[in-house]
Formats: C-alpha cells, sequence, structure tokens
C-alpha cells in the first residue's frame, strides 16, 4: 500500500508545519479488503486512507489543497466523479483559539498485477493509476501538473523551479 507514504510525502513538501513538526501528524489505513475476479492474475486493496494532524494551529486549505493535488495524480476518479468525491471526508477538532486536531478520510485503490520472477516466485508490482481523460485548457491539470511539490504522474515529487 504505497500510497500511505506518498501522501506522506506530497504533505511534508507542501506544508511547512508537516515539514517543521513530523511528529504531530501521521497517515494510516482504517479498514480495507481485497477485491479480484478470479479471471486474471491481478488484485485491488481498497482501503480507508486516514490523514490525522494535532494542535494544527494553520487553515484547512494548508491541507486540503496538497491532498487534492495528490488525488489528481493517485486517485483522480474520487477527484473527477462528484459521486465518489462526496466520500472524501473531513474532521475538526478545536483545542483552542489557535490550535485544532484535524481528521481526513478517503478511499482509495491500488491496482496490483501478479507475475513470477526468474526463480518462478510471485512477485506484486503496484500499478499506477490510469489518466483521466478530460477536456484540457482547465481544471484540475491545469492546476496541478508540472507543479513544484506536486506528486508526479511517475511518483516522483517535482523540484521547486
Amino acid at each position: 500500500m504505497l500510497k500511505i507514504d506518498s501522501l506522506r510525502a506530497a504533505l511534508t513538501q507542501a506544508n511547512t508545519w508537516c515539514q517543521a513538526n513530523p511528529e504531530a501528524f501521521t497517515v494510516f489505513v482504517e479498514e480495507g479488503g481485497v477485491e479480484t475476479t478470479g479471471e486474471t492474475p491481478t488484485f485491488v486493496y481498497r482501503y480507508s486512507l486516514v490523514l490525522f494532524a494535532m494542535n494544527y494551529p494553520g487553515s484547512l486549505d494548508d491541507f486540503t489543497l496538497p491532498i487534492m493535488a495528490w488525488l489528481w495524480f493517485n486517485e483522480p476518479s474520487l477527484l473527477l466523479n462528484p459521486e465518489k468525491n462526496r466520500e472524501l471526508k473531513f474532521t475538526t477538532l478545536i483545542n483552542s483559539d489557535s490550535t485544532a486536531d484535524l481528521l481526513f478520510e478517503m478511499p482509495v485503490r491500488q491496482r496490483v498485477r501478479v507475475t513470477r520472477d526468474e526463480s518462478g516466485a510471485a512477485v506484486a508490482e503496484h500499478l499506477p493509476e490510469p489518466r483521466p481523460r478530460v477536456i484540457t485548457g482547465g481544471g484540475w491539470g491545469e492546476v496541478f501538473d508540472n507543479i513544484p511539490g506536486v506528486i508526479d504522474y511517475d511518483g516522483s515529487i517535482s523540484s521547486a523551479r
């Protein structure tokens, strides 16, 4: 389940508070399952990815924008489908006039293909998300494609220009 580390890396890159307070936020799996048809050597991890930040002093937008950028590359169907994106949830708990605990929950999927290596052992290959077919000239792609600090199509983080 590579998306846990990928989301944490994206938040750390995009949010200076996360950089300064890595112990104060965590990304984890709440629950999950495995789907397969049995017809091909593939399966899908389906799980709820949770982000929890303690005593955050900034704006909710400071987490929401990097999450939206991460979704554009890692779960585009969740971002682009109004029925699915209703499942992207957050909760806040106000601790004081200056801090709050934040909890984001999002359903994610990770496609896996199973092959055999040279010795014949089964090997899991985590597949990238298919790119959405969207009209160019606007939308999320215009906002998030090829900008510094965002997870690129290949999973790497864009460097600052």
